[in-house]
């Protein structure tokens, strides 16, 4: 059976780092993204051209697929397997995720905005005004069947560590801290 735990937030909430630290202790699919745009190195994707993404969408390559920031992203349909499959996406492929899948857990991370900002100017990836853009945006509330919330507020190893928590608790399948639609 597949369980697909959906990873969302707004940029500088922390993803990739709580990712990055969860592979350490998880033994679980973590899914690569295909990306359009220059490799990070918090992140751990495949980064292709845009000429090569356009070919593998029209063979149908990708499960799933997504603007963002001019750049495209991608999950391959043969990336997800058996077993828990933990997966970074935008909140905008959340259902259809649950339209494929039986089993999908959707977490948003958040972190207060003075900390976006501040790990926004650590990444270096955007001008100030292209940070402040960010900041600025307003999200749609997610449209989750099964939503979680983790607050990435804390120094990087105490949020890992919870963040870990988390991730085993919903592998075990423990639904009281899952919200419904």
């Amino acid at each position: 059976m597949q369980k697909i735990i959906l990873i969302v937030g707004q940029s500088g909430a922390g993803k990739d780092t709580l990712l990055n630290g969860a592979t350490k202790y998880m033994r679980c699919n973590f899914v690569k993204r295909y990306i359009t745009r220059s490799p990070d190195e918090s992140e751990n994707n495949y980064y292709i051209s845009r000429k090569c993404f356009e070919t593998l969408s029209k063979t149908g390559y990708f499960i799933a697929e997504w603007r963002a920031h001019s750049n495209l992203y991608g999950i391959a349909k043969d990336d997800i397997k058996e077993g828990t499959n933990i997966i970074s996406v935008s909140r905008q492929v959340v259902e259809k995720f649950e339209h494929i899948f039986e089993n999908v857990i959707t977490i948003e991370i958040t972190a207060p905005k003075e900390v976006l900002l501040q790990r926004l100017k650590e990444r270096g990836r955007e001008k100030t005004k292209e940070q402040q853009k960010r900041l600025g945006r307003t999200y749609e509330k997610i449209n989750a069947k099964k939503l979680v919330t983790f607050n990435n507020y804390l120094e990087k190893e105490a949020s890992s560590r919870k963040f870990v928590e988390l991730l085993k608790r919903i592998e075990r399948n423990d639904n009281k801290l899952l919200s419904r639609k």
